[in-house]
């Protein structure tokens, strides 16, 4: 028995502009969570300006001061969240992220929640187990995101859609590596004590400011693919809706 095409398109149409509602609810909610989460940091920041130095100091020690500790881990908290409902709104759009990027962003949103749940100790060196994970969290999490960019870029400017944005976030991605390694070559004093460091090869000084930087920079390469998501799912509904428009009207 023959199929009528209208009657098929008709079934398919609510599912397919489904997909297009959850995609753009998707990416509107992971915008707003990374937002959130930038606006906590800066609060931050500006607030506790004298009781942590911006130039010296990690993020980390704000959770020290204030309502800092709560204001921190909902920041972190709130960023891997909305890092989670970026990658489904990706793979609702058709993107497969590959078991690389996958475990790498996998590594990225654990560790942000366990610097959130897990403080660092009010001191240079380590003196506490949650200091311990606070430290392996925070070095996993600067490191795994480029790495989880890089790997995203290589399917993304596969596709025509996503090439520029993909070209975009490999650019950031390596930029952030490079910087993931500068904050870590400033933290060496702090993790070799004994180590012998030149006082102009000491970076502690502007530890905090590199810190900051990365972090703001992966924040940028996050929204960048969320806002490119809401973009895509735009354009894919009104591409979508002019051909039914157009057979209404004929």
């Amino acid at each position: 028995m023959d199929r009528d095409p209208g009657s098929t398109r008709t079934r398919r149409s609510p599912l397919l502009g489904g997909f297009l509602v959850l995609t753009a609810a998707l990416s509107v909610v992971s915008i707003v969570a990374m937002v959130r989460s930038l606006v906590a940091m800066t609060y931050l920041n500006i607030h506790f300006h004298s009781e942590v130095d911006p130039f010296s100091r990690a993020v980390s020690y704000y959770v020290f001061y204030g309502d800092g500790r709560e204001v921190f881990a909902t920041a972190a908290i709130v960023l891997a969240g909305g890092t989670v409902t970026m990658l489904v709104g990706l793979r609702v759009a058709g993107l497969r992220l590959g078991a690389r990027a996958g475990a790498f962003f996998g590594v990225w949103c654990t560790s942000l929640t366990l610097c959130a749940i897990f403080p660092t100790d009010n001191s240079k060196s380590i003196t506490s187990v949650s200091g311990l994970i606070h430290q392996v969290a925070g070095a996993s999490l600067f490191v795994s995101l480029p790495l989880a960019g890089i790997a995203l870029a290589k399917r993304l400017v596969a596709d025509l859609r996503w090439t520029h944005v993909g070209r975009v976030v490999r650019r950031m991605a390596v930029v952030a590596m490079a910087m993931a390694a500068a904050y870590l070559a400033t933290r060496l004093p702090d993790i070799f004590p004994g180590l012998a460091m030149p006082g102009i090869l000491d970076g502690r000084g502007v530890s905090g400011l590199v810190q900051r930087a990365l972090f703001g920079l992966e924040m940028l390469m996050l929204m960048a693919l969320a806002v490119h998501l809401l973009r895509v799912t735009v354009s894919t509904a009104r591409g979508r809706g002019q051909p039914a428009r157009a057979e209404a009207t004929g």
